[in-house]
């Protein structure tokens, strides 16, 4: 199907000819498309497969909270430039049939969750608007107001906003038992390329072999990594922290912390001098700040979202691989009173190695591990390089949107809630942007404030080259 003439150059449009671009993009002639796509691909679509270790958690909250973060991911772009609506359109069924998370659905057997691929997708949602900063948020809420159905799909759904003057908004929602951050990347290259080319790239390994390959070895992994924890951290086991249950609504407070291109690029250099990561600087100070203020004990693990994706195999696949994982490893302090950053360093080294252990897996065998201290996340990942052809992408957050994604309520176990959390992230020009999260009834704003402030301060060392290591 190819689209409309006009609509490779909307900027010259009148609302009516947008209208008509609307209504030769009929769902008929989407639907006949998707079933050429679909027809006749020998797999079957009516297998049940096991669920991911991540997903029955998620799967557990998002049902009790079908409106929380668990529930849906909701990313707004801006396009500026002539958007052939039509090639997206068929860009976004492409996509939808190459990746098979975004044709899941799930069901229940007895207390536990199963998942199937299905031939359900959504249709690409084209509509007019006048562009501004209403109806991107009018565009997003609508989208995070109307939930997924977990049973029936789809759990993938786009929108594209057409506006005058080659300035268009493009909604992508998905839901989070089928998609990490790490899949984001991934979507929009993918998208990118059904859309500039119609030839197709090699095949990904699916989310469903995925679950397979964990079903076979994540007890024998847990039961490992659960001996070299008591082994290696047994006073973290001594009084594990308790975990508040999780109230039907969250009441959090955040804080918001900004550090511009120059203030990265300097923390940068300061921790490649002493052989750090970024990650390793920001975990350091924010364990610093917290065990300063007598919210974390030195031996509690702070917990952290990795990507799971421990063979480059995956690289390309597009589901929910991630963990949350135990990192040890305080400041040190010698006789001498300073500082080291060995231990948290050499903590940090294993909880990379250790990140296809399934956090739920972990705390069944080892229940006595504090389930519920803190978490933090620097959020690395890349939101894709990819380009529609002739098109500039940005990604705008308008007023009521944090400045980096909040991980406190998704990354929280099951049957609790952490009291506090920090995400730190890489912003489009350069800079950094981390907000810090906490469960209002167990910290008040004052000292939510000392520890943003404690923590903001070590950070200004490190970029000064002054931090004690």
């Amino acid at each position: 199907m190819t689209g409309p003439q006009d609509a490779r150059d909307i900027d010259r449009d009148s609302d009516a000819e947008i209208e008509s671009i609307l209504n030769e993009l009929s769902l008929q002639e989407g639907q006949q498309l998707l079933e050429a796509l679909t027809r006749g691909d020998g797999s079957d679509q009516d297998a049940w497969l096991p669920t991911i270790a991540f997903q029955e958690e998620v799967l557990e909250v998002a049902d009790a909270h079908p409106h929380s973060r668990c529930a849906g991911i909701h990313q707004l772009f801006v396009l500026k430039g002539p958007v052939d609506a039509a090639r997206l359109r068929s860009a976004w069924r492409k996509l939808q049939v190459r990746h098979d998370a975004l044709r899941t659905t799930f069901g229940e057997a007895g207390d536990q969750w199963r998942q199937k691929v299905t031939e359900r997708t959504s249709e690409l949602v084209i509509r007019g608007a006048t562009i501004d900063e209403h109806a991107m948020t009018e565009t997003v809420g609508r989208h995070r107001a109307e939930g997924f159905d977990l049973v029936n799909g789809p759990l993938a759904r786009a929108e594209l906003v057409l506006g005058r003057e080659n300035t268009h908004i493009l909604v992508l929602s998905w839901h989070h038992s089928v998609v990490d951050g790490y899949s984001l990347g991934v979507l929009w290259d993918d998208l990118c390329q059904a859309y500039n080319d119609p030839g197709r790239a090699p095949e990904p390994i699916q989310q469903g072999e995925f679950a397979r390959r964990q079903s076979t070895y994540r007890i024998a992994r847990a039961k490992e990594a659960a001996l070299t924890i008591r082994a290696r951290y047994p006073k973290a086991l001594d009084a594990p922290a308790v975990a508040r249950e999780r109230p039907h609504d969250v009441d959090l407070g955040g804080i918001t912390l900004r550090w511009g291109s120059d203030e990265r690029t300097a923390l940068a250099a300061s921790a490649d001098e002493q052989g750090l990561t970024l990650y390793m600087v920001f975990l350091a100070a924010y364990r610093s700040a917290l065990e300063a203020k007598g919210l974390l004990s030195r031996d509690a693990p702070v917990w952290t979202p990795m990507s799971g994706r421990t063979s480059g195999s995956l690289g390309r696949s597009v589901g929910l691989f991630m963990n949350l994982v135990p990192v040890f490893g305080s400041l040190a302090c010698p006789a001498e009173g300073e500082t080291s950053i060995e231990a948290l360093r050499q903590g940090c080294i294993e909880a990379f190695d250790r990140q296809d252990v399934p956090r739920s897996d972990l705390l069944d065998i080892l229940p006595e591990l504090p389930m519920a201290s803190a978490l933090f996340a620097l959020q690395n990942t890349s939101m894709g390089a990819g380009e529609l052809a002739g098109v500039q992408r940005s990604m705008p957050r308008p007023s009521g949107f944090p400045a980096t994604d909040p991980i406190l309520e998704f990354d929280s176990p099951v049957c609790g809630l952490f009291p506090a959390a920090l995400s730190v992230g890489f912003m489009a020009d350069k800079s950094l942007a981390g907000v810090f999260e906490y469960d209002r009834t167990r910290m008040d704003v004052a000292t939510a404030t000392e520890v943003t402030r404690h923590f903001s301060g070590l950070i200004d060392k490190a970029i000064a080259g002054t931090f004690p290591w």
